[in-house]
């Protein structure tokens, strides 16, 4: 829980990452207990693919955007040069 009060009381995001499906674990993570805790405090999230090649980019996603979803989101953080802007999905 400390994390994700660090997380949210330094304006980051943390990111639901797909990569996990394409490994041993088999998951999304972080795990849908930590991302229901992230929603309810308020914690921004961010959406990653963990990809090491071209066609890995994205991959999963509508997976992860039900998991966003289920736990509460309704928005995303996204980021370029440092900068952060919340979009809806």
């Amino acid at each position: 829980m400390r994390f994700l009060e660090a997380v949210k009381r330094n304006d980051l995001a943390m990111e639901i990452n797909t990569g996990g499906l394409r490994k041993d674990c088999r998951e999304i993570y972080p795990s849908p207990r930590i991302v229901q805790l992230a929603a309810q405090i308020g914690v921004p999230i961010t959406f990653g693919s963990d990809a090491h090649a071209a066609t890995e980019v994205g991959m999963n996603f509508l997976e992860a955007l039900q998991l966003a979803r289920t736990a509460g989101y309704t928005h995303s953080r996204h980021f370029a040069g440092r900068q952060g802007r919340t979009v809806a999905f």
